[in-house]
C-alpha cells in the first residue's frame, strides 16, 4: 500500500534533478568560496576586459571573489566544452560569445548543446561592427560600395579575424544580402586583419569599433557602416546598414552573456544574476566601455534564451547554405 507513496516520492527527487528545473538544493551559505568565470579568449583583448571588469563588480556584490579562468583554444570550443561539462553548483559560469550559437555547425565537433547544456542568466555586453575600407578605394558610401562590388565581382578582398567569427559571418550576411561576389581573407585576429585593410592587402573588413577607431580617426581607412540595428554611441554620425540603404533589419554583434551548466539550482541563478545585473547597470561601467564602442547591457533569462535560440538560427542556417568549414 505504500509502494505509490514511496515512487511519487522518488519521482519527486529525479525531477529536482533534471536539467533547467532548478530543483537541487543550494547550500544556504552559497559562496562559500571563489567562484570561477570561464573566459574562452586570451588575456588583455576587449572581451577578457568585460569579463574581468563585471566579475570584479560581482565579488563585491557576492563577498566573495569572482576569478577569471582563461580558457582559449579552438575558437572558443575548448572553454565551451568545459563550461558545459562542469559541476552545476555555482562556483562555475561561462562569458560565454557568440561562437557558442556559431561552432556546433561550424565546427561539427562539439562536446555540448548550446540550448541544452547551459542554462542562460544574462546579457553583459554587446559589440557591433564598424564596415570599413581602404581609402583608395573609390567609394564614400554603402550604396557605392555594393555598385562597385557588382563591377567587380570578385576582385575585392574583405578580412575577418578568422573563419566563422562574427566579422565573417557578417560579411557573408551582407555578400548574401546585397548579391556581391566579395573574396573572404581570414586572419588569426581582428587588428592583424585591420592593419591589412590600412596597408591596402584587404579592401574591407567589418571591425569591432575599438579595432576601427585608431584606423578610422587616422585616416588609414574610411568607415561606411556600423552593424547593429542603431548606431554605436562612439560613433553617432556613422549610419546603420540599414540607414544606409541595406538589408532591412541588418543587425550582427559580437555579444556576451553569462550562462552555467544547466542544472544549476534556482536559489544560486538568482544570486548570480542579481550580482550581474548590478554590474552590468552600474553606470560609471556602462561609461567606460562605451567609450570603447562596447555596450553593457543585461536581460532577463528569458531574452538571452530567445537570443540564443534567435542566433543559432541565423547562422547555422548560413553557415549550411553557404556551405562555410571551419579552418
Amino acid at each position: 500500500m505504500k509502494r505509490p507513496h514511496a515512487m511519487l516520492a522518488l519521482a519527486g527527487v529525479l525531477l529536482a534533478l533534471l536539467p533547467g528545473t532548478g530543483g537541487a538544493q543550494a547550500p544556504a551559505d552559497w559562496p562559500a568560496r571563489p567562484v570561477t568565470m570561464v573566459v574562452p579568449y586570451p588575456p588583455g583583448g576587449v572581451n577578457d576586459l568585460v569579463a574581468r571588469a563585471v566579475a570584479d563588480r560581482m565579488t563585491q556584490t557576492l563577498g566573495k571573489p569572482v576569478v577569471i579562468a582563461n580558457r582559449a583554444g579552438a575558437a572558443t570550443t575548448v572553454a565551451s566544452n568545459f563550461a558545459a561539462k562542469a559541476a552545476p553548483d555555482g562556483y562555475t559560469i561561462y562569458a560565454a560569445g557568440t561562437s557558442l550559437v556559431i561552432n556546433p555547425t561550424l565546427q561539427g565537433n562539439v562536446q555540448y548543446d548550446a540550448k541544452r547544456d547551459f542554462r542562460p542568466l544574462s546579457l553583459m555586453s554587446v559589440t557591433p561592427f564598424v564596415l570599413h575600407v581602404h581609402p583608395a578605394l573609390p567609394v564614400r558610401d554603402l550604396a557605392g560600395l555594393v555598385a562597385h562590388a557588382r563591377a567587380n565581382p570578385d576582385k575585392l578582398n574583405i578580412a575577418s579575424s578568422g573563419i566563422g567569427a562574427t566579422n565573417h559571418m557578417a560579411a557573408e550576411l551582407l555578400k548574401d544580402a546585397a548579391q556581391i561576389r566579395l573574396v573572404h581573407v581570414p586572419y588569426k585576429g581582428g587588428a592583424q586583419a585591420g592593419q591589412d585593410v590600412a596597408a591596402g592587402n584587404a579592401q574591407m573588413m567589418f571591425s569591432a569599433v575599438i579595432e576601427a577607431m585608431p584606423l578610422i580617426e587616422g585616416k588609414l581607412t574610411r568607415a561606411i557602416a556600423v552593424s547593429s540595428n542603431r548606431r554605436s554611441p562612439a560613433l553617432p554620425d556613422l549610419p546603420t546598414i540599414e540607414e544606409a540603404g541595406g538589408p532591412k533589419g541588418f543587425n550582427v554583434v559580437f555579444w556576451q552573456a553569462m550562462v552555467v551548466p544547466a542544472a544549476t539550482p534556482q536559489p544560486i541563478v538568482d544570486k548570480l544574476y542579481a550580482a550581474i545585473r548590478k554590474a552590468v547597470d552600474d553606470p560609471e561601467l556602462k561609461a567606460q566601455f562605451a567609450r570603447q564602442g562596447v555596450e553593457l547591457r543585461g536581460s532577463s533569462p528569458d531574452e538571452l534564451a530567445a537570443l540564443i535560440d534567435r542566433e543559432e538560427k541565423v547562422w547555422s542556417t548560413l553557415i549550411r547554405e553557404k556551405g562555410i568549414k571551419a579552418e
